[in-house]
């Protein structure tokens, strides 16, 4: 497969050169790319056009927080309120401003997650999903099996912070593990909306107006059909972006870690990408299906007695008659506090989260 991957971008990367205007008197001959790994995605089949040391694990930086957004959305209700503890306040060092005791709205924590890429955010919605941060990092562990990321990526910071700033020395992944996961963010409608926004406004728990500008408005407003994703910077991972694009319908994605000019080099990938007709994609790799991370809550060896449901059904998540108001609702509600007693905070947070209601687009499946 490796060897396949390789022809195919071998001839990939011949495409993209012919895309760059020959030399001429007045023009100067394209530099080669500054990025340490890409890829190039075409985020409606899922056929990657262009990899460059794609499985290597990098420092993702910021970009981590396509991740730590989907858990947040998946698992707290619509409507719920988000506790900003100490260690989010302290989180350093790019922060919107939350401060201990305060409950920020979900939808405005997840604007400044992703819009103004604020740590204080990823932090509280971490510790509100999970309980504490080391908490947090296990269920991005689990909502990286169920993505079906291949390069094993190591999670522990929901911020993308490292070194000493980081939650356990921080993460690594690999420039394809990030693409599945930015595909998969996007394809979910409300945090898709949320990463097209160029700025935000909304009136703080300490009811200050805020104004917010997006880490990725350069992108947004340069590149014609820009409709996300993130940006990130760390001193270890150096320059990256997660960009997206729709020209006609078509939607291109393309990830680059460790870049001089990152910008730049998104819209080379995203120009070439586009110029690839999509009869001619079936023979390149492709990603898994688009679909939304639910972990599964921690194993319990506890015996939890049997009533009408099979105790699967109650790991599996809500049964649609509960979600309905059906009438035998009551049976699961019993069965799942049962499950609260035996596995503890994490499994609460579990339970307590939204049930699926197709939020998520499978446009791209």
């Amino acid at each position: 497969m490796r060897t396949r991957t390789l022809g195919l971008l071998a001839a990939t990367l011949a495409g993209m050169t012919a895309t760059v205007p020959a030399a001429t008197a007045e023009t100067a001959p394209a530099p080669p790319p500054t990025f340490a790994a890409a890829v190039l995605v075409d985020a409606d089949t899922g056929h990657v056009l262009y990899a460059k040391a794609a499985h290597v694990l990098l420092r993702p930086a910021s970009l981590t927080k396509t991740l730590t957004a989907m858990i947040a959305a998946d698992w707290l209700p619509a409507d719920a309120q988000v506790p900003v503890t100490a260690a989010a306040f302290n989180a350093y060092p790019d922060k919107v401003g939350m401060k201990p005791g305060q409950m920020w709205p979900l939808q405005i924590a997840l604007h400044a997650l992703i819009t103004d890429s604020a740590n204080d955010a990823a932090y509280a919605l971490a510790v509100d999903v999970a309980g504490s941060l080391p908490a947090f990092g296990s269920i991005m562990d689990l909502a990286a099996a169920e993505l079906q990321l291949p390069d094993h990526p190591v999670l522990h910071d929901p911020a993308g912070l490292d070194r000493s700033e980081g939650v356990d020395g921080g993460n690594f992944m690999s420039a394809w593990d990030l693409a599945i996961t930015a595909r998969d963010m996007m394809a979910n409608p409300g945090l898709a909306a949320i990463a097209q926004e160029q700025t935000y406004d909304f009136e703080g728990p300490d009811h200050i107006a805020y104004h917010i500008v997006s880490r990725n408005l350069h992108f947004l407003r340069s590149y014609p059909g820009a409709i996300g994703v993130k940006t990130g910077f760390t001193d270890m991972a150096g320059y990256c972006d997660i960009e997206e694009a729709d020209k006609g319908g078509r939607h291109m994605l393309a990830v680059v870690l460790q870049s001089d000019n990152p910008d730049a080099e998104s819209a080379t990938l995203l120009d070439a990408g586009f110029s690839i007709p999509v009869s001619r994609e079936s023979a390149y790799p492709t990603l898994p299906p688009v679909r939304q991370p639910y972990p599964l809550p921690p194993p319990t060896t506890t015996t939890i007695k049997q009533t009408t449901r099979p105790r699967s059904r109650v790991a599996a998540g809500p049964d649609p008659a509960v979600s309905r108001g059906g009438g035998q609702g009551w049976l699961w509600i019993a069965g799942a506090a049962l499950l609260v007693t035996a596995t503890g905070e994490a499994t609460r947070r579990w339970v307590r989260r939204r049930s699926p209601r197709g939020a998520h687009s499978r446009r791209r499946s």
